[in-house]
């Protein structure tokens, strides 16, 4: 009898620790993921007007960049992320970056109002 006594609080007390490691770091992470600059969607976008390629830039109302630029041809999904760099370091609330090209809010093959979708990125 004693053994199962035990037994059990042996497998009761492994369930808290392992709760309280698991729901802290998903705190932890939040916490993290939640720490924005009020004016990190700003700073972020004066920088990336900057950048040679972009043509125009603008971060939506659901924290969605986009960037337009001219096609060359190539995949532009690494540009996105290098992107999400520059949001992440100004701790901007946007978390999406989608490349389109420029001119394109018109052409039948757009992704959304505003264009041909390039490339994009999810920032972590």
């Amino acid at each position: 009898m004693k053994k199962g006594l035990l037994w059990a609080l042996g497998v009761i007390a492994v369930l808290v620790i392992i709760g309280i490691f698991v729901g802290g770091g998903d705190k932890a992470n939040r916490q993290k993921t939640e720490e924005t600059n009020p004016n990190g969607n700003t700073e972020a976008l004066e920088l990336i007007k900057k950048e040679p390629k972009v043509k125009e830039a603008i971060i939506t109302d659901a924290n969605i960049l986009y960037v337009s630029v001219d096609d060359d041809g190539t995949k532009r999904d690494g540009y996105a992320s290098y992107l999400c760099e520059i949001l992440r370091e100004k701790k901007a609330k946007a978390r999406t970056v989608k490349v389109v090209r420029v001119n394109s809010t018109n052409d039948p093959n757009r992704d959304n109002a505003y264009g041909v979708l390039l490339g994009k990125s999810n920032c972590k």
